[in-house]
């Protein structure tokens, strides 16, 4: 009976829409930098097919960041992420059920900053996925609309003309001749990097979506922790005054507990 007693009081200790949130987050998250890292590294390989050359404004040489510089900056993130995903987690699991009640009392204040605290770095987190979703989204749009192109040319002595993208890349005249793609050029540009990439940066905008939906899911935890913290303050408080009321009326004596 003492563990059959136990097994719903743990259970009431175990934050489980936080959880389910969490699981999205670090799946939608992992799934991002692993598709978003190769699509990456794909698209720089393209932009080094069109533009062979560095690029110059005026007298100063244009930097070009490479695939390393894009794989450190995805861990960098995805080490931030999973720090904030283990940050919501754990004061979920110290605001919900008996914790909250153990420890929420002694720590009103700092329950509630830590929640304030955390709903804030969510809500910038939110921004930051949703901007970085749109971006995965366009690239995916982009490549699909040059995947396009290529399934169109159904001669192999046709040529790729990209000229009307030159909008996305620092070209001048000079290069313009580099966008239009024949022969090998072709057939590495649409076999092997626009094919793989349009998959990869649909699978990396969809993942996106998928920690927009989990930080909104924490978005709505935070909230409701928060609430409950509050509410247990004003509980707590109620319960001092009836305490404290109930031993001034013991001692006032029987009589004077009957008359009021």
């Amino acid at each position: 009976m003492g563990c059959c007693s136990r097994v719903p009081r743990c259970l009431s200790r175990v934050p489980f829409a936080t959880l389910i949130a969490t699981v999205m987050f670090c799946a939608g998250v992992a799934i991002f930098l692993g598709s978003t890292q190769r699509a990456a590294a794909s698209t720089l390989r393209i932009v080094d097919l069109l533009l062979p050359t560095v690029v110059t404004s005026g007298s100063r040489p244009r930097p070009r960041y490479g695939a390393d510089e894009v794989r450190a900056g995805l861990v960098g993130g995805g080490v931030t992420m999973g720090v904030l995903g283990l940050a919501l987690l754990v004061i979920a699991c110290l605001a919900t059920g008996p914790t909250r009640e153990r420890l929420g009392w002694r720590a009103r204040a700092g329950s509630r900053f830590c929640c304030a605290l955390l709903m804030g770095l969510a809500y910038v987190a939110l921004l930051g996925w949703i901007a970085l979703s749109a971006c995965a989204g366009l690239a995916a749009t982009l490549c699909w609309l040059a995947g396009g192109m290529c399934s169109q040319m159904r001669d192999e002595t046709a040529c790729v003309d990209l000229r009307q993208f030159e909008f996305l890349l620092p070209t001048d005249g000079t290069t313009q001749s580099q966008l239009v793609l024949c022969g090998g050029r072709r057939k590495e540009f649409c076999k092997d990097h626009v094919e793989g990439s349009t998959v990869l940066w649909i699978l990396g905008a969809a993942s996106g979506v998928l920690v927009v939906l989990s930080l909104v899911h924490h978005l709505m935890c935070l909230a409701a922790n928060y609430a409950h913290i509050k509410d247990q303050q004003k509980m707590g408080d109620l319960q001092l005054l009836h305490d404290l009321q109930e031993t001034e009326m013991a001692a006032l004596g029987p009589a004077s507990k009957d008359r009021f």
